[in-house]
Order: structure tokens, then sequence, then C-alpha cells
């Protein structure tokens, strides 16, 4: 069980999480400007250390596969709304509870 501690670092993380992704995404759509790797490193971070993330991700990789180095700007940001919104997700259930 989390004490509140916990809660507020959770919450805290996730909406670190989420505004980061959210930068990257906005500075793509804005400017059409990627720095592929921070947004991979994003990507390969959350992959390790949030298991939905991870799950939805294998199941996805299954389907398809490409290499980072071959995905386009637009696959990677992609991946990264879908990530935001995993976060989203959590962070509104979160606040619920």
């Amino acid at each position: 069980m989390n004490t509140s501690t916990d809660y507020r670092n959770d919450i805290n993380s996730l909406i670190k999480d989420i505004v980061e992704r959210e930068k990257i995404i906005s500075d793509y759509k804005k400017y059409g400007i990627l720095d592929r790797d921070k947004a991979i490193n994003k990507i390969q971070e959350l992959r390790i250390k949030d298991k939905e993330v991870e799950k939805v991700t294998t199941a996805n990789l299954a389907i398809s596969s490409i290499p980072f180095y071959m995905s386009s700007d637009e696959q990677i940001v992609a991946e990264l709304d879908m990530q935001k919104g995993i976060l989203e997700a959590k962070l509104s259930a979160l606040q619920k509870s």
C-alpha cells in the first residue's frame, strides 16, 4: 500500500514524464524538429521503468518491430504520444483514488 509520500511521488513522477513527452511532441508539431536521441532515450527509459508501457510496447512489437535508427520521426513521436496516453490514464486513476 502506498503512503501519502509515495502517492505524491507517483503523481509527481507521472506528471514529469507526461510533461517531458508533451514538450518533445509539441516542439515536433510546431517546428518540425525532433531531438531523436532525447526522444528515443525517453521511450527506452519508460519501457524499462513502467510495466504497463512495457506490456503495450511488447504487444505492439509483436506486430511490427522497426529499430529506432530506421524509424521515422513520426513513428518516434507516435510512440511518445502512446506513452503519454498511458501515463495520463495512470495519473487520472491515481487522482481518483
